[in-house]
């Protein structure tokens, strides 16, 4: 049996040797180190990017929702509701803490990883002027809420003035409407009492009897009595009202005083007479009782 040989070229020989030598080698080594060290701060540098991404794609969410709560809460203001208007705003400050907390980390993170995309910091660093913007005008507007507040609080306590006052000037002209109406009461009674009259017409002997004229005798004549007498037998009148009053009898005899130019008797178709004053306020003058003596 003979012997076969493996024929390899010398060069192929030289060149493998070659190679594990240069595998072998520090420097080689050196470089396979940096570019495993360059592709893990490849992919590092693309999760940070990522991160980035994330994060700006929240705040410019936030953003956008405390825009629509603004608009919610100069409404809530402009009807009155300041209580929920004050929670919206501590709520929308509350978003805008957390939003400035998270560029401050992204700022960070984005400074340790060395980053260096332009376009990538020129948004970091429009998304913190917006926060600022924000901030500002989520005080300015929580300081024209707690004016507002002020105000309503200072109108309420004027209307509870107001309230105050117009009870107390109702209770007032309660109190002069009493009083009114007691000193109606008076005048109309003192009224009454001056305009009262009293009048009786009774037969001769009737007045003798109630005590409201004398007797008389053979040379006296019957005359009213200065003594007091029966005043069941008068009719009470308003002197005002009195202009007409029937005699009921052709042969009337005056007993009171009246003056003769303040009354005539006249008769009427039947015979009977009746008296007519023409003068109430004359009529009255003398006395307030008028007493006839009718036959």
């Amino acid at each position: 049996m003979k012997s076969k040989f493996l024929f390899v070229p010398l060069s192929v020989l030289l060149f493998a040797v070659a190679s594990c030598d240069v595998e072998r080698s520090e420097k080689y080594q050196t470089l396979l180190a940096e570019r495993d060290s360059l592709y893990t701060e490849a992919v590092a540098a693309k999760g940070g990017f990522d991160q980035a991404l994330n994060t700006i794609n929240e705040i410019e969410n936030a953003l956008e929702s405390v825009r629509a709560q603004e608009n919610i809460i100069m409404m809530e203001n402009m009807e009155g509701n300041t209580n929920r208007a004050v929670s919206e705003i501590n709520a929308i400050q509350q978003t805008l803490q957390e939003n400035r907390n998270k560029i401050d980390k992204l700022e960070k993170q984005l400074a340790e990883q060395g980053a260096t995309s332009k376009a990538l910091n020129q948004t970091v660093s429009r998304l913190k002027k917006q926060l600022e913007e924000k901030d500002v005008f989520i005080n300015n507007l929580r300081e024209e809420l707690q004016q507002s507040r002020q105000e309503i609080a200072n109108l309420n306590e004027q209307v509870s003035n107001l309230n105050e006052d117009i009870d107390a000037l109702n209770s007032n002209l309660d109190v002069m409407s009493v009083q009114n109406a007691a000193q109606q009461a008076t005048i109309e009674s003192q009224d009454a009492m001056l305009n009262t009259v009293w009048v009786c017409i009774a037969p001769q002997d009737v007045l003798v009897e109630k005590g409201v004229v004398s007797k008389g005798g053979l040379f006296q004549s019957s005359e009213i009595s200065k003594q007091g007498f029966d005043k069941s037998q008068f009719v009470q009148g308003n002197k005002r009202d009195l202009e007409i009053i029937p005699l009921n009898t052709k042969k009337p005899k005056i007993m009171t005083n009246h003056p003769e130019n303040s009354y005539q008797v006249n008769e009427e178709e039947s015979g009977a007479k009746v008296l007519q004053i023409l003068d109430k306020e004359a009529f009255w003058s003398m006395s307030n009782y008028l007493v006839v003596s009718i036959k």
